[in-house]
């Protein structure tokens, strides 16, 4: 069945010619309801490829997802939608490890005064592999914040696209928001599309959005070099530096440790 993933909020997207992808997508995946209480915190691991999750953050809650793609030649769907009430908080850590096809989604409102919002997406990529992503925090409570840090390496003919935004409307005053992602090139034949996003029709708010995409500098390769590292030493040290900047976040660490 023919669906269109991880289409935007943002119409700038649909100006630019991103405005979703379409996707031969198999029946038969998963779907799951979460709440968390209030006042209560919630670690929850998942390693499926394919997800489909709505969650409810209760006052005072936190909620922690953690998902972990470690290949495969399925195509891998995560479509995950949640709200923030008041004060809560909602992390969610997601690595990527290779696979044929991946199309990661996740909105999150901060409908809840005080609420917020921290993605951290890590992604290596070989070979034809592809990693399609969307990443979205609609503000409309008051004094929220968003984080959003993307950090990943590119090889061979990989082709990675993520859309990340932060949607401040009217009357979250006091909101703040911030997205950055860092991409290391370990070719030339990848294709990196890096689109962050702010929308604003608040005036009280500050948002912050950058990017940093490149292969490795030379002088620094011939330096690890002079001091006996080989080339591919080099180059897969600097690879595991970029996505270990997102595993150390990982708020477990049984899975910090089997993934560094």
């Amino acid at each position: 069945m023919e669906k269109i993933l991880n289409k935007p909020i943002a119409n700038t997207f649909a100006k630019l010619g991103f405005n979703g992808t379409r996707v031969d997508v198999v029946d038969g995946v998963k779907t799951q309801e979460l709440n968390v209480a209030a006042g209560e915190t919630k670690l929850v691991v998942i390693d499926d490829s394919s997800l489909e999750l709505r969650a409810e953050v209760g006052a005072g809650a936190t909620l922690k997802l953690i998902q972990i793609r470690r290949g495969g030649e399925e195509t891998g769907v995560v479509d995950v939608h949640v709200n923030c009430l008041d004060n809560a908080k909602f992390e969610w850590y997601r690595v990527v490890l290779g696979g044929d096809a991946t199309y990661d989604n996740c909105s999150v409102e901060l409908s809840g005064n005080e609420s917020s919002f921290e993605a951290y997406v890590g992604y290596r990529l070989d070979g034809n592999e592809v990693y399609d992503g969307n990443v979205e925090s609609v503000h409309t409570g008051k004094n929220t914040t968003t984080i959003i840090t993307a950090s990943g390496v590119l090889d061979g003919e990989a082709y990675k696209m993520l859309k990340s935004t932060i949607d401040f409307r009217r009357g979250c005053k006091g909101a703040s928001g911030a997205e950055n992602e860092d991409v290391l090139l370990m070719s030339e034949t990848v294709k990196n599309k890096s689109l962050p996003v702010i929308l604003c029709s608040e005036e009280d708010v500050d948002g912050q959005h950058g990017a940093s995409i490149g292969r490795l500098d030379e002088g620094l390769v011939f330096y690890l070099e002079s001091r006996g590292l080989s080339t591919e030493s080099v180059y897969e040290l600097m690879a595991a530096g970029k996505l270990n900047t997102i595993i150390r976040k990982i708020p477990d660490e049984e899975i910090r440790n089997g993934l560094e």
